[in-house]
């Protein structure tokens, strides 16, 4: 045999040798998860990353600005109306814990996204009470609003939010420059109802008429017009799909009409306060109330029950709080 010849050999021997120990080494590395190992069994789940991002507030050429957090700025819907104003209500809870005054802003079955036609309030009522439309009153100069709320009203009938009226005559009477604290919480109401989640905003008419344009929007509002105020974003909880026969299932084997599931909001939404406005982000969807624990914490597979509420008010604590103590003057 040829000299070449052996040498090809060789080099072919070696090629498989080395072939062979690559695979042994990526069977070590590699590990192939069932789905089974995903959903769990017998109660058991797999840990989330928490997508916590607390940030504080700065000047311009980013140093600390220090806060007494005296007012605090809710924008909302059932998680903060739900007994508004009693004992062991969200809003009472937070109040309580911060030692601020707490405006509760929040209407119960309002939803972060518009509903077409955005800005036809006889057609689509409770739009009135999206965050941008209450956004726009708070930030604005005598905001003339009569029309819209007779075209709610006359739309809505018995169905008109309790407080509906006084939360648009609180927020017309209220001057933004005194508040410290925003806070938005809306839960899976944008979810449930099959508002577009917005992700490519050019797929839509009217961005308003998603969740991501229509929170974009309240947030340039709510910065432009108040930006002594640090803005707080907290996620939705988790939220279980009811079946017909009362079970409750993963949200995620449930997507809505338009093929989404609540993680799809709530990532997005983190995506948005991270990379475009740089404002805390509390994640309740993995982090507070999730697939793993929220049978402990919801009822009806939603709604905060009294231990839901405190949770939820520790992790505000926790944003609020965060560069008052170990972190304090520590800005990334």
């Amino acid at each position: 045999m040829k000299r070449s010849g052996i040498i090809h050999i060789c080099f072919a021997v070696l090629a498989v040798v080395i072939l062979v120990l690559v695979i042994i080494r990526l069977k070590g590395w590699i590990r192939i998860v069932d789905l089974g190992d995903i959903s769990g069994s017998e109660g058991e789940v797999a840990d989330y990353e928490c997508h916590d991002s607390i940030m504080p507030l700065t000047d311009e050429e980013y140093n600390l600005i220090r806060q007494n957090e005296e007012v605090i700025l809710v924008f909302g819907n059932d998680p903060f109306s739900d007994n508004c104003g009693e004992n062991g209500s969200l809003s009472a809870m937070l109040e309580e814990a911060s030692g601020a005054k707490v405006i509760n802003c929040a209407i119960t079955g309002s939803c972060m996204g518009m509903q077409e036609p955005a800005f036809d309030i006889s057609k689509s009522p409770m739009n009135i009470f999206s965050p941008y439309f209450l956004a726009c009153i708070a930030c604005s100069d005598n905001m003339d609003y009569s029309k819209e709320l007779a075209q709610a009203k006359e739309a809505l009938g018995d169905t008109f939010p309790e407080n509906g009226e006084l939360v648009l005559k609180i927020l017309s009477d209220l001057d933004i420059s005194t508040v410290d604290v925003i806070v938005l919480f809306y839960d899976g109401a944008d979810y449930l109802k099959s508002i577009p989640v917005g992700f490519d905003e050019e797929e839509y008419d009217d961005p308003f008429c998603s969740y991501l344009g229509s929170f974009s929007a309240t947030v340039d509002v709510l910065k432009k017009a108040a930006p002594s105020a640090r803005i707080i974003v907290l996620s939705a909880p988790y939220m279980y799909s009811v079946s017909e026969t009362g079970e409750w299932e993963a949200c995620e084997d449930n997507p809505n009409l338009l093929g989404a599931d609540l993680s799809d909001y709530v990532l997005g939404q983190f995506k948005l306060c991270t990379e475009a406005y740089d404002i805390s982000f509390v994640d309740n969807y993995y982090a507070s109330i999730n697939i793993q624990n929220g049978r402990d914490y919801l009822t009806d597979g939603r709604f905060l029950n009294e231990e839901g509420k405190k949770v939820i008010c520790d992790r505000f604590m926790y944003a609020l709080t965060y560069y008052d103590a170990e972190n304090a003057g520590k800005v990334d």
